[in-house]
């Protein structure tokens, strides 16, 4: 496990969490869309190199050169042709970088929405799901299409009218259901059907949002309107696991989070998470965790 970067921050309250215009030099101004070349990106951004979150969606695009971003505890290759698309909320960091070219695409749900529909962005599965890969990889082909939308999109904010952030919303939804495509032909073949693939989106969704306060396979099933047995079958016919073990994974990666990030005490993080009794979250991380959460938070030092 990679937690030396992630251990730097453990003294503070909370991951900080930064808006487009604090990305660069910390200007706090109300920007809710950026794009820079990669190689401009990262000639300031010494703060970024410790866990963080973002306010908004993130698309950075390697075209050349290598370095390491971690992601969630994973540290992952930056190399040419690779994008990585963050959402907001999610915690990362850049280790290093070596020559790195390319671009970033940084923009906020109201930005998307002014007139375009969230729903529409949340559908996408690199955004609406954290358990699945942190970047894709594209073939040549991909690569120069994606490569040259980007820079409609760069020529659009670089050369202002009257009308560019309407062509510039248009262009960010054609790269992501471009990547969208990529995306799925990546995944493993399934034979789900609409149906089943819409509940797990939903599922995907709830879990998310509701987390802290619920944590049994029945509660999940009531909202989705269905029985636990058959939310339990469809999720691990098509996910490979358990509804029950979907929604641990979540909360075990949020403990995780928090351990590794806050000083918060281990009572306070258990209620946060919505366990009433302390040493039933110990057991509940023990059991899945494979340590005491005081254990997990000890060998961060080591």
């Amino acid at each position: 496990m990679v937690v030396s970067l992630f251990a730097a921050v453990t003294q503070r309250d909370k991951i900080p969490s930064y808006r487009i215009g604090e990305i660069k030099k910390k200007k706090a101004t109300a920007v809710d869309f950026e794009f820079y070349r990669f190689e401009y990106f990262v000639t300031d951004i010494d703060h970024l190199k410790h866990p963080h979150r973002h306010d908004h969606f993130a698309l950075f695009f390697v075209t050349s050169g290598q370095g390491a971003h971690l992601i969630d505890f994973k540290s992952y290759e930056l190399k040419a042709r690779r994008v990585f698309l963050i959402a907001p909320g999610q915690v990362h960091a850049w280790e290093s970088f070596r020559g790195v070219k390319g671009f970033v695409l940084l923009f906020t749900k109201e930005f998307f929405t002014l007139t375009l529909q969230y729903k529409e962005l949340r559908a996408y599965l690199f955004f609406n799901n954290i358990y699945r890969h942190a970047y894709l990889d594209l073939g040549r082909a991909e690569k120069t299409h994606l490569e040259r939308l980007l820079l409609d999109v760069e020529q659009e904010h670089l050369h202002p009218r009257s009308y560019s952030q309407h062509i510039i919303r248009s262009y960010i939804n054609i790269i992501l259901f471009e990547l969208s495509g990529v995306y799925e032909k990546a995944m493993p073949p399934t034979s789900e059907n609409h149906v089943i693939d819409s509940r797990l989106r939903e599922l995907e969704t709830l879990v998310e949002k509701n987390f802290r306060k619920c944590h049994l396979v029945a509660d999940y099933a009531a909202m989705l309107h269905v029985t636990p047995n058959y939310l339990n079958a469809i999720c691990k016919k098509h996910k490979g696991k358990p509804a029950g073990e979907f929604i641990r994974d979540r909360i075990m990666l949020e403990a995780r989070r928090l351990l590794t990030h806050s000083d918060r005490t281990i009572t306070q993080i258990a209620y946060d998470l919505g366990f009433e009794d302390n040493s039933y979250f110990g057991r509940f991380f023990r059991k899945y965790g494979g340590m005491t959460p005081a254990t997990f938070r000890e060998n961060l030092y080591k």
